[in-house]
């Protein structure tokens, strides 16, 4: 499936849920925001310290980030200052704190935080597992580890946990 369907689903999934919570949506609203430049991605990407995983990179050129998740999709603006970006640093760090070696990843392995929630205490990050790993990306948080290999595989679980069976741990 095209990343500019998955992201559709998505949204319209999202959509679906703050209306039934009420006619007039009291919980978070989905927001597709403006596609990010081209050349504020190739900034993020510097910033990030890996190269972006395709899908990553086409979902900023469909929309710079998502809201209306309990995870902030972060895009190209949240790393200004005073933005989500802050917060996912934040909470990459409690992360490096806690020892990912747990699930398998290798000391120093780069993380990228591409998603975090406001009370930072869940998040996706884009991992660079230098051929250890297929899997780019790691949702971890409130007793969650999950490994996937594509960006479109995340936004497919976030769509509906129930589609996908991802990797709790990269260990053997």
């Amino acid at each position: 499936m095209r990343m500019r369907e998955r992201v559709g689903q998505v949204v319209a999934a999202l959509v679906q849920e703050c209306l039934a919570e009420s006619p007039v949506g009291t919980g978070p609203r989905p927001a597709i925001r403006p596609p990010a430049d081209p050349g504020a991605v190739d900034r993020l990407e510097r910033r990030s310290g890996q190269s972006f995983e395709a899908g990553y990179r086409e979902f900023l050129s469909l929309t710079d980030g998502l809201e209306g998740f309990p995870l902030l999709l972060l895009g190209c603006r949240d790393w200004e200052p005073g933005g989500m970006g802050e917060a996912a640093e934040e909470f990459r760090e409690t992360v490096l704190d806690s020892g990912p070696e747990d699930v398998g990843l290798a000391p120093g392995t780069p993380l990228f935080p591409v998603a975090v929630d406001a009370d930072r205490s869940e998040g996706i990050f884009l991992i660079d597992a230098a051929g250890q790993a297929e899997e780019r990306f790691w949702w971890t948080g409130e007793g969650n580890s999950f490994f996937f290999e594509r960006f479109a595989d995340v936004l497919a679980f976030l769509h509906d946990p129930g589609s996908r069976a991802p990797g709790e741990t990269l260990l053997p």
